[in-house]
């Protein structure tokens, strides 16, 4: 699953894992993979419910949650 980011969504990433953010409901940490094979971090707090139902369903579920 592909998502924008930055600070202009002027960024794409590989959505590798997530879990959800333990101090905020509604909130994913999502692990991402940029175009240039860097993997970083980071809280995404604008899903849409279609791009919420694509991650649960597409992308492996980070049990750890680090």
């Amino acid at each position: 699953m592909y998502i924008n980011y930055g600070l202009n969504d002027e960024k794409k990433g590989w959505v590798a894992a997530w879990h959800e953010d333990a101090t905020q409901a509604g909130s994913y940490v999502l692990t991402l993979q940029t175009s240039t094979g860097a993997v970083i971090h980071a809280i995404e707090k604008q899903l849409s419910e279609e791009q919420i139902d694509e991650l649960m369903r597409t992308v492996p579920k980070d049990s750890t949650g680090i």
